[in-house]
């Protein structure tokens, strides 16, 4: 064997190893808990619920298939991703070696691909991202091959890997403008004596048969892809999207990129096309090009065009693009000219490991960039459960269940006590957002907890009118928080049995034109240090030209204000000119009363303002603020 392969069996090596290093060592996150649920449904059923997701079957099939095997490790769950990722470093060398015919090229663009950031992290996930980028590599080469040689196995290659990777991905779909781009390069460069859109011919009928394979998932899962969660999100702008995609591929993924990120990865692009045009391909350059831009330009204009205010994008779901980045990139360790190769190579990789190695690094030590520790936190709600507690989770945290029973059998052994089955998510369901405080009252009386524990995850988002911890309020006292990076784990004692809703009083009031309160409640008794809670009720009668900010202020006598709450309310998932009229939405409200605040009595005002010019809504009887009570302010 050549030192040239034995170069490419050393890259598989060094990615294999990277991405088998501390492959358990992070906790399972929310995602990959999803995957691990759906893996074990039955067949039938995982394609129902995937059919209302944003992810096709194929991949939990295969991981199902890989569990019967290998088992539900977070190690042998993960080793799919990883091995499939290693697949698609051999395949970025493979789509190099096509491209540039250079074993050099072949094993920079290979070892590029084995150290980037973006891909070792998602090489270590139950996910299936590093499965569609080896589908998205084989497609490339296929599509490539059928450009040169024109048999048509070649073509029928690229359209199945396309199919089977949106099976996977649906954004894997948006392969299909990089295959036209290279049937139009190739009808573009026939000879004249040919017909010169018979490229463009066969890859119509190629797209139809693609297109027919995924028509009946389709016309059953199209409202899964793009359901409406109901909250806004800034304008999807094709120019942002790429700008985050970039971003994400300088810095990983998971971290802001480093200064002059843009000067780093570009200026390695663009030693990749010198290396390109100093040895003459230049249609192979147009080629690479094709399959970087097409796929993330239709990708961006479509999110643009048809969910401009759905949270629709990540960067990871075009992963795909990354090889043949990666073959732009390892051009420039192969510029033809001797007296420059040596500069190129040792320049590009002086940019990428100013780029990437910090981060790569940090990924590896496990120490300073970690998913969320889902592991950890369940531990520590398990370790501390008492009969009589109740653990709710911000809806279903199927990672947490994976670690739940595990956890118990450890901490309690096999003949755990009933208790600590006390797990209930809410609201219930991947998608579900709670809008009435009915079903957190329901589970709370059913189970009649003396304390609840709560695992929230992502809960501005899921409830953003807090109606679980502001029903929690009215019914008890927090003893205490403890979080988990993004993971709070407030417990609360509860003092009311049967539990009931906030005794709102009534205090119909408007603010400006649109704005109304119908109700408030607050604590009438706070303790210095300790937290102070006031839940609002708002409706609109017509639609307002800006989202206000309320405040809420605790006066004393004099008018100076000893503590205070002001932001949106709700929060900016859910701004204001989005509400629906009429309807009543709560606003909760909790502050900590300084430590050197007198003890006594002070008014609590409310009130709303405009957040650009601080101009605040006059109510109807002229004032800028309204007084909803009075709280008694004491030492513990």
């Amino acid at each position: 064997m050549s030192a040239k392969r034995w170069a490419l069996v050393g890259v598989a090596l060094l990615a294999f190893g990277v991405r088998v290093l501390s492959l358990d060592a992070q906790s399972l996150w929310f995602d990959e808990g999803w995957s691990w649920h759906l893996a074990r449904m039955p067949l039938v059923q995982m394609a129902l619920t995937t059919a209302a997701d944003r992810s096709p079957p194929l991949y939990y099939a295969l991981l199902a298939a890989w569990i019967a095997l290998g088992g539900d490790s977070a190690f042998a769950m993960r080793f799919l991703s990883a091995a499939a990722d290693v697949s698609a470093t051999a395949l970025t060398s493979a789509l190099a070696l096509a491209l540039t015919r250079s074993r050099h090229v072949a094993t920079a663009a290979s070892a590029v691909y084995a150290l980037t950031p973006m891909t070792v992290w998602y090489a270590q996930e139950v996910r299936m991202y590093a499965l569609v980028s080896a589908l998205g590599a084989a497609a490339m080469i296929a599509a490539w091959r059928w450009v040169e040689q024109r048999r048509k196995l070649w073509l029928l290659l690229a359209n199945l890997f396309v199919a089977l990777a949106t099976y996977m991905h649906y954004y894997a779909i948006f392969l299909l403008p990089a295959l036209w781009g290279l049937a139009l390069l190739a009808s573009l460069h026939d000879r004249p004596s040919t017909w010169r859109a018979l490229p463009l011919v066969r890859q119509s009928f190629a797209t139809g048969a693609i297109l027919l394979t995924l028509a009946p998932w389709l016309a059953i899962a199209s409202v899964g892809f793009a359901y409406d969660d109901g909250f806004h999100f800034p304008l999807n702008t094709v120019e942002g999207r790429l700008l985050e995609w970039a971003r994400a591929v300088a810095a990983g993924g998971l971290v802001e990129p480093p200064h002059g990120w843009a000067l780093l990865l570009g200026g390695t692009a663009l030693l990749g096309v010198l290396g390109f045009v100093t040895r003459r391909q230049h249609l192979e350059l147009i080629a690479v090009l094709t399959l970087i831009v097409l796929p993330l330009l239709a990708a961006t204009l479509a999110v643009r065009l048809f969910y401009p205010h759905r949270s629709v994008f990540h960067p990871r779901y075009l992963i795909f693009v990354l090889p043949a980045l990666c073959v732009l990139l390892g051009s420039a360790w192969a510029i033809s000219q001797r007296w420059t190769r040596a500069f190129a190579a040792a320049a590009a990789t002086a940019l990428l490991s100013a780029l990437w190695l910090p981060t790569l690094l940090g990924y590896l030590s496990g120490h300073t960039l970690q998913r969320d520790n889902v592991r950890q936190a369940t531990h520590h709600v398990v370790e501390a459960l008492q009969p009589g507690d109740l653990v709710i989770m911000s809806r279903d945290n199927f990672a947490v269940r994976y670690y739940w029973q595990r956890t118990v059998r450890a901490i309690f052994g096999e003949a755990a006590p009933a208790w600590t089955s006390a797990l209930v998510a809410l609201p219930h369901g991947l998608h579900g957002v709670l809008h009435d405080e009915s079903t957190v009252l329901t589970q709370l009386n059913r189970w009649q907890p003396q304390r609840v524990r709560l695992m929230l995850w992502q809960d501005d988002v899921v409830d953003p009118q807090r109606l679980i911890e502001s029903t929690l309020w009215a019914n008890g006292f927090e003893l205490g928080e403890y979080n988990f990076a993004q993971i709070r784990l407030p417990l609360y004692r509860i003092e009311r049995r049967p539990l009931v809703s906030i005794p709102f009083a009534q205090r119909k009031a408007r603010f400006g034109e649109c704005l109304v309160l119908e109700r408030a409640w607050m604590r009438p008794r706070a303790v210095i240090g300790d937290w102070f809670y006031v839940v609002l009720e708002w409706s609109l009668s017509c639609t307002p030209q800006l989202d206000y900010k309320v405040f809420v202020h605790a006066r004393d006598a004099a008018g100076m204000v000893h503590f205070q709450s002001d932001r949106l309310p709700l929060n900016a998932l859910l701004p204001m000119q989005r509400w629906e009229l009429r309807q009543a939405y709560r606003d909760a409200h909790a502050m900590v009363v300084p430590i050197e605040t007198p003890p006594g009595r002070y008014a609590v005002f409310i009130g709303a303002y405009d957040p650009h010019s601080g101009q605040r809504l006059t109510s109807a009887n002229g004032s800028d603020s309204l007084l909803i009570g009075s709280v008694e302010v004491i030492e513990r």
